[in-house]
């Protein structure tokens, strides 16, 4: 239904006139020098009034929560236009103001319809429920139960449109303990559980085979539940089989533990090697369900005697034969070790070369000069460059080798100071200066020692102004 309020119109203006909206159409300007100055004035606001307030709106919406009453072809609708709803089913009324309202171009309104409630699911025994989000129209619950319970019914229920109401699509389920059939028999075996025909979640029973026959698995299973819905018998059950494994012969070894003849299924013998042979493989096999040794009986092979020896070095022993063993090498004090310390036996040999251990020799002490590379310790075999300082030369070979003694070859030179060519015949007093190492040094000495030739001459001079002064009171 639609509702069309009656428009106020403005008074009738001499001289203009309103056009079928509702709008105002005035005279051409040349003729409004007619009208009156009031009623100009009257004219104005209203066509002003009219065109900000009154204006049309589409058609209406489609609401999600309620329908039209009735359904129009228009294209617009003029200013305070009523369109009458009705709420959709499963939802109810909640205002009598159930229609929208066309103002100012646009279809204002305030929800008068909400989603009705289906009834509260309540709790579920040895269960849960989970809302989402709530129990009203168009949500739904889920169901859940606890650990060894099985759901019986739907998992899930919607609260959906039943007749004029809303109501739960499924009955609601039921938690009911987990239950699993009598436990299966097994060939040449049984188990000691009776003769009921079902068992609670949690039971379990224990298998046990006849005589001379090995039980295969585990010997106990229990009922548990299988996607929440099934009571099944977890693990599987065992089976009864006759194992027999044969004595296994290890060539250079002998069995120091289980000796047989006859093995059955997990029964287990070690080995051990005869002297000079080490084992290879694990000590100790067990019979396997298959009637074979697990893992595969060891082997003993000759053993790596001991590690090779270095020169200013050693391997540390841990055992006494080095099969599938490592010799680790160190080093006397003052030598590095060069290479791989750790070498390892495999198949009765050693694998690779053993390291080195090079000596270390000091950096040698030079006065007046120093090395090209300054280092704290040199390796054996490495060479060094003598460098004097200036003024200064070298009196041996230039470049020394450390030896595997830890000592230099050839010698370590000395630096010498080198009179300058035109000093051999100095006369004192000449050229002095310019002819020794240290000129400055020397010249400092020199005044210091004019110093003290010229405090004694003073010091001399004041004695015999003393002997004066008293020889001839006497």
């Amino acid at each position: 239904m639609v509702e069309t309020p009656e428009i106020m119109h403005p008074p009738r203006a001499p001289n203009g006139t309103l056009d079928r909206k509702g709008r105002m159409t005035a005279w051409p300007f040349s003729r409004l020098w007619r009208v009156s100055g009031s009623t100009l004035f009257q004219m104005t606001v209203v066509a002003a009034l009219l065109a900000t307030v009154l204006g049309d709106c589409g058609p209406p919406p489609n609401l999600n929560f309620a329908f039209q009453m009735e359904k129009f072809n228009e294209t617009s609708y003029k200013e305070r236009t009523r369109v009458h709803y009705s709420c959709r089913p499963g939802f109810f009324k909640t205002s009598s103001r159930t229609y929208i309202t066309c103002e100012n171009g646009e279809w204002r309104y305030d929800t008068f319809c909400v989603r009705k409630k289906c009834s509260n699911p309540g709790e579920l025994r040895n269960g849960e429920v989970i809302l989402k989000p709530d129990y009203s129209f168009g949500s739904h619950v889920e169901f859940n139960c606890l650990e060894g319970y099985v759901l019986i019914g739907s998992p899930i229920s919607y609260c959906e449109i039943q007749d004029r109401n809303v109501g739960w699509s499924h009955r609601f389920p039921q938690c009911e303990i987990a239950k699993c059939k009598a436990p299966p028999s097994i060939s040449n075996g049984r188990h000691n559980a009776g003769y009921e025909d079902v068992y609670p979640y949690g039971s379990s029973v224990t298998y046990s085979c006849n005589p001379r026959f090995s039980l295969i698995g585990d010997a106990s299973i229990s009922c548990t539940v299988e996607n929440k819905t099934n009571g099944v018998w977890r693990p599987s059950p065992p089976t009864c089989k006759r194992v027999t494994c044969t004595q296994p012969q290890v060539k250079h070894g002998k069995i120091t533990f289980g000796l047989g003849p006859t093995y059955t299924y997990k029964d287990s013998i070690t080995f051990e090697c005869n002297k000079g042979f080490a084992l290879r493989g694990r000590e100790t096999i067990h019979c396997g369900a298959d009637n074979n040794w697990d893992p595969s009986p060891p082997t003993c092979e000759i053993s790596c005697f001991y590690p090779p020896v270095i020169d200013h070095g050693r391997p540390k022993l841990t055992t006494h034969t080095f099969t599938a063993n490592k010799a680790n090498y160190e080093c006397d004090k003052g030598y590095i070790l060069v290479g791989n310390p750790t070498i390892t036996c495999s198949y009765s040999r050693w694998s690779g070369p053993p390291p080195q251990c090079k000596a270390l020799c000091p950096t040698p002490e030079i006065e007046h000069g120093n090395l090209l590379v300054g280092k704290d310790q040199f390796l054996e075999s490495e060479n060094v460059t003598i460098q004097c300082d200036s003024g200064y030369a070298v009196v041996g070979p230039q470049n020394i080798t450390c030896l595997e003694d830890r000592t230099w070859y050839p010698e370590v030179p000395k630096c010498e100071w080198v009179v300058p060519a035109g000093c051999e015949q100095v006369l004192a007093g000449k050229k002095l200066m310019q002819c020794l190492p240290n000129p400055e040094d020397v010249k400092m000495a020199l005044e210091l020692y004019k110093l003290s030739l010229e405090i004694e001459l003073l010091e001399i001079h004041r004695d015999k102004e003393k002997k004066s002064i008293l020889e001839p009171s006497l």
